[in-house]
């Protein structure tokens, strides 16, 4: 398998890692080892990852969680090799976080016969790896900024473990044909959330029809592209409530609100708290 691993950021305790692969025509690697707790979100193409008793297929919209000590082969699928966002959290850390979410997540993380788990990713999640991923690429990077918003990661996801269902397999025409256009779709809302974006102009984004777009956007990702898109607004607004002083409706037109009513009742609606509550709960 040819592919190139960069380390986009290091910490004490953890790496970011960027994953390229560049086969065209890949097959089976041969047996490879985990050394370290990883998190993986596929950002383009997919693969199969095979270990004891699993066969998952990571792509877009999937989080991989894959535990140290276990072997695991890997199949890329041809002419879609894929790119990847890896969280490496070193041992001894792995050792803290078995004691530290038991039993919550312990099920998975001490269990010897669980080498790996599929999971839904949900869009908070899928923010804050795209806010990670936007901070380590610019040349100064604020390292503690970094380690606090890896470990909201960390910790959304081992709380999306702890109540873990079996993912739904993609129809494989859909997986063929269709990832991509859920790559375009997600990196455009994600780029641009603060804007008046309409379905007709993401379809057109992602070369499909508008009535397609939608039946495709939430048949890999569960959710409809507004339910995504004002998601990711709210969760961008929950994050700049607790790390500036910007006034309320400066974050609300800032997150992509043409209303400050229409904001704090839907953030309200998802965080069960007002934006002003939300606030001062964080300063407590």
């Amino acid at each position: 398998m040819l592919a190139d691993v960069h380390i986009l950021h290091e910490s004490d305790v953890y790496r970011i890692l960027d994953f390229r692969c560049h086969c065209n025509i890949c097959s089976i690697t041969d047996t490879e080892y985990n050394n370290n707790l990883c998190i993986s979100f596929v950002r383009k193409g997919f693969f199969e990852y095979r270990t004891f008793r699993r066969n998952d297929e990571v792509h877009i919209g999937r989080i991989l969680i894959s535990k140290p000590g276990f072997e695991h082969i890997t199949r890329h699928i041809d002419n879609h090799p894929d790119i990847s966002t890896v969280f490496e959290f070193k041992q001894s850390f792995f050792e803290r976080l078995k004691r530290e979410y038991f039993p919550e997540a312990g099920w998975f993380l001490q269990s010897n016969d669980m080498h790996a788990l599929l999971l839904a990713c949900p869009i908070e999640v899928e923010y804050l790896h795209h806010l990670i991923m936007e901070l380590v690429q610019k040349r100064k990077v604020d390292g503690l900024q970094i380690d606090e918003l890896v470990m909201q990661l960390l910790n959304k996801v081992l709380h999306v473990l702890a109540n873990a269902t079996e993912v739904t397999s993609v129809p494989e025409k859909l997986k063929q044909h269709h990832l991509s256009t859920i790559e375009r779709a997600k990196e455009y809302m994600m780029n641009n959330f603060s804007e008046n974006i309409s379905l007709n102009e993401l379809a057109e984004h992602c070369f499909v029809s508008p009535f397609h777009f939608s039946r495709i956007f939430k048949s890999i990702l569960n959710v409809s592209p507004h339910q995504y898109l004002l998601s990711t607004r709210l969760h961008h607004a929950k994050i700049l409530l607790a790390s500036t002083e910007k006034p309320v409706n400066e974050i609300a037109f800032e997150s992509g609100f043409n209303s400050l009513e229409h904001f704090v009742t839907a953030y309200k609606q998802l965080f069960k708290l007002t934006p002003s509550q939300q606030r001062l709960a964080t300063t407590i």
